[in-house]
């Protein structure tokens, strides 16, 4: 059953109702706006119902475990980065931030990363 994400219309406050299509059109108004479980009133939030899924076009930063460090490794490895070339930021948990498919790319060859289910502009097995 789908979750749809509604906005009430008196305080903005988000509401998320899981509900088959039939219960959403049925409970829909000629101007789109939803009748709520508790009387009031809300508007779909489609942002917020499509957006931040990760590795979607436009969905970066991207984190990376794969890429990441232990936390004692953090300062070690955004150094590393600085030396190779390839500044890189990692989160509290030791994940590694990429900022672009070219950014990733780079980044992981340089570690000896590769995806093995990559296109051509994903990281590449090197042979070295």
């Amino acid at each position: 059953m789908p979750t749809y994400c509604y906005r009430r219309m008196d305080n903005g406050a988000p509401v998320e109702l899981t509900m088959t299509i039939i219960d959403r059109i049925s409970r829909e108004l000629s101007d789109g706006t939803i009748i709520l479980p508790d009387g009031g009133y809300g508007k779909r939030d489609f942002k917020a119902e499509h957006g931040g899924f990760v590795n979607t076009p436009g969905a970066w930063p991207m984190y990376s475990d794969a890429a990441g460090v232990g936390e004692h490794q953090i300062p070690e490895a955004v150094e590393h980065a600085r030396a190779i070339g390839i500044p890189t930021d990692f989160t509290s948990d030791g994940q590694a931030i990429f900022t672009s498919r070219a950014h990733r790319k780079r980044y992981c060859e340089a570690i000896g990363l590769f995806d093995r289910s990559g296109g051509y502009s994903d990281p590449q097995r090197c042979h070295r």
